[in-house]
Formats: C-alpha cells, structure tokens, sequence
C-alpha cells in the first residue's frame, strides 16, 4: 500500500507537498511516511516536521490513554441482546477492541477502563447464558 502512496505523491508538486505535511491530523501515517520521504528525495524537507510531529504524537497518546465512553445505547442492546450472538458481539468490542496510534503505530484500547469492564462483563455473561441456552434446546429438543 505504500507503493500506491508513493506513487501519489511523486505526482504531487512540492508546494502541493508543503501544504499537505503541516496537515499531520489528517492523513494517515503511511501517507505522511510517503510526503517525508518524498520531500526528503526533493530535498525540501522542512526542519519545524521533526519538532511538531512529536508534540503531535504526545497529544495523541493522551488522548488514547484515556479511552472514550461506551455509549449507553450499545450498552443497552448488548445487555438486552445477552442471550445472542449480538450481546456477544457487542461485549467483545467493548472490551477488547483497539486502536492505532497514526503517528507511533502502537495500539491502545478503544474504550475507557469503566467501559472495558462492562463490555467483559457483557462478553462473558452472554458467552456463558448462550451456551446455557444452546445446550437446554438440545436437551430439550432429543427428550
């Protein structure tokens, strides 16, 4: 996928280039490596990119760290849906899914701690409940 970036951007001209390295926040990391390697074969490379790229990346680790907050509505379904496949679902995302960082490609988790707790709960709750339930109908369902 870089291959198709760096083609991108050998088509690009340098004030184009210019423009869009200060624009850190919304590009993609792999389009932004693609730019600084870029202006670095042109030779144009600013020298501020290597003092704001990382004030950048401190804020956004901040950012991450922190998580954000399941939704109430998500919370809600999962736990009306807890006998399911949709409760499972939903649990699993809460707990345990992740993001990457766009400037230091490390992951964190997408949700809050008080979230990932919940979403345990959730997955694990309907994990047990639906295998219970998958289970009681085979029983039931060979007497």
């Amino acid at each position: 996928m870089t291959n198709n970036f760096q083609e991108i951007v050998a088509n690009k001209s340098n004030d184009e280039l210019l423009k869009i390295v200060y624009q850190l926040d919304q590009w993609s990391g792999e389009m932004l490596e693609a730019i600084e390697h870029e202006l670095a074969i042109r030779n144009i490379l600013p020298a501020d990119l290597n003092v704001r790229k990382p004030q950048l990346a401190e804020a956004e680790e901040e950012e991450l760290m922190k998580g954000k907050e399941a939704s109430l509505f998500g919370q809600i379904a999962g736990w009306v849906t807890v006998f399911g496949f949709f409760g499972i679902f939903i649990g699993h995302y809460y707990a345990f899914s992740k993001v990457r960082s766009k400037y230091t490609d490390k992951q964190y988790f997408r949700y809050n701690e008080a979230s990932r707790k919940i979403g345990s709960y959730l997955f694990y709750s309907s994990m047990c409940l639906s295998v219970i339930a998958i289970f009681y109908k085979m029983i039931t369902a060979y007497q």
